[in-house]
């Protein structure tokens, strides 16, 4: 007589591109939303976001927005911590939610969100991508503790990947246009602006319901539902750890900071928070940061020099930057995937390096592909890695964000140029790009090395 685990996998087996789809809607439509704010007026933005490193224009930093993002994300680890299993459909659906309050006032009363309460309406949608994120690590950790780890991968990789494509987006929207025949632009930048925003909106809210839809279908439990006793757990120490990090924004939001992101002491703070906190998690937990901070790090310096480059063709940078993410999710599905980001990271390394060497005036943007595909591939096969002890919603969300946003703040200000993250002069001095050549050849050696390191799920 076949298991349970085994009926149940069989029976929801035609649901699974569903779901996938369904998570991967919503993780794309809230980017998008977020992306509405990339060229925020006065003297408030977004919160900061995770894709932030690699954004044209990441926002003013403020304490109401950092906050906004800290409670939600909490409760989000909170709901986690009570059940893997039953809280990440609902965690998709708060999080597309949470941006609807933001986009009626945008419709009704625009000039409202740059009053008093901008602090809120900018803090809840970044919070609302954020806890996005957090559903989509989590239904990767489902699937592969019902044995779907391809399927896990393709949602681990993409959720971190599509960050990429978020940033990217940030410059479709807040460039663009359309050209006549005759070359000139026509100026209805601001209704494709529009028509481009509620679209992502649109799109976040379809992922949303079909979750929901999908989640009532199957008798109130979703196709990644597996028997109770077989729920992976999240200790208490990991939503601890992601609690913190979580919070670390807030006093960091309250020290000095610069144009577009934080100061070199604010860097600092969060760079010691996510790595203090991972430790708290555990080893696995610590070196998960670390290896996911040197992919993100080592991949974001060249992805956010070429995507601010490519303002003037942000179209085809977009659905380049699009097609590697795809990409990447086809490589990380086979059991090979570490093979799969092995191969991507030395590619970005060796092409950083030929680059170095002839010293070019300027870079295709066929290489934001490569660095997207490289970047979703190599989050997959760690996350994959990390579901073993339900690890990978603490380590890809607010640990390594926490740890990515101080490195590369201070990357940042030891290149001189004033921002978040590099800049586009990065590739007129490519002497700076040894490091984030070494940081991937590393990354891809060690991504290989763990899957080595095989130990039992910690305990709750």
């Amino acid at each position: 007589m076949e298991s349970t685990a085994s009926l149940t996998s069989k029976s929801f087996e035609p649901s699974r591109p569903w779901v996938i789809g369904a998570v991967l809607l919503c993780a794309v439509g809230t980017l998008g939303a977020v992306a509405n704010s990339a060229g925020p007026r006065g003297d408030v933005g977004r919160a900061a976001g995770f894709a932030d490193m690699l954004r044209i224009n990441p926002g003013v930093v403020s304490t109401g927005q950092a906050a906004v993002v800290a409670v939600v994300m909490v409760a989000g680890f909170a709901a986690l911590w009570w059940s893997v299993r039953r809280s990440w459909p609902w965690l998709l659906a708060a999080g597309v939610v949470l941006t609807i309050p933001t986009e009626i006032v945008y419709v009704v009363a625009r000039n409202a969100l740059f009053g008093d309460a901008a602090w809120f309406y900018f803090g809840s949608v970044t919070a609302g991508a954020q806890l996005v994120l957090l559903g989509t690590l989590a239904a990767g950790v489902r699937l592969v503790h019902i044995g779907a780890p391809g399927a896990g991968a393709v949602l681990i990789g993409t959720g971190v990947g599509i960050q990429v494509f978020g940033a990217s987006t940030d410059v479709w929207i807040a460039h663009a246009g359309i050209a006549e025949p005759g070359g000139y632009p026509v100026d209805f930048a601001e209704a494709v602006q529009v028509l481009l925003h509620f679209a992502f909106l649109a799109t976040a809210i379809g992922g949303a319901l079909l979750a929901l839809g999908l989640h009532y279908r199957y008798d109130r439990r979703p196709e990644l539902a597996a028997p109770s006793d077989a729920e992976p757990g999240m200790g208490v120490r990991t939503v601890i750890a992601g609690a913190v990090a979580a919070l670390a924004f807030v006093p960091a939001a309250a020290m000095e900071t610069v144009k577009g992101g934080f100061g070199v002491a604010a860097c600092w703070l969060l760079l010691g928070a996510g790595l203090v906190a991972a430790a708290l998690a555990g080893i696995r937990a610590a070196v998960g940061v670390v290896v996911a901070s040197a992919v993100v790090v080592g991949v974001s310096g060249p992805a956010s020099a070429l995507i601010q480059a490519e303002h003037s063709s942000f179209v085809r940078m977009w659905f380049l930057v699009g097609f590697g993410v795809v990409a990447g999710a086809a490589a990380a599905f086979p059991s090979w995937r570490r093979w799969a980001a092995l191969a991507g990271c030395a590619a970005c390394a060796l092409t950083l390096a030929v680059t170095m060497l002839i010293r070019p005036d300027g870079m295709a943007v066929l290489m934001l592909a490569l660095l997207a595909a490289t970047v979703t591939v190599a989050i997959a096969s760690l996350g994959v890695w990390l579901t073993q002890d339900g690890l990978s919603p603490a380590v890809l969300g607010p640990l390594m964000f926490a740890t990515v946003i101080g490195a590369c703040g201070l990357l940042a200000d030891w290149q001189g140029t004033g921002r978040r993250g590099p800049n586009a002069e990065l590739f007129r001095e490519p002497g700076h790009l040894w490091l984030y050549t070494v940081l991937l050849l590393l990354a891809g050696l060690a991504l290989v090395a763990l899957d080595h390191w095989r130990t039992r799920p910690a305990p709750d």
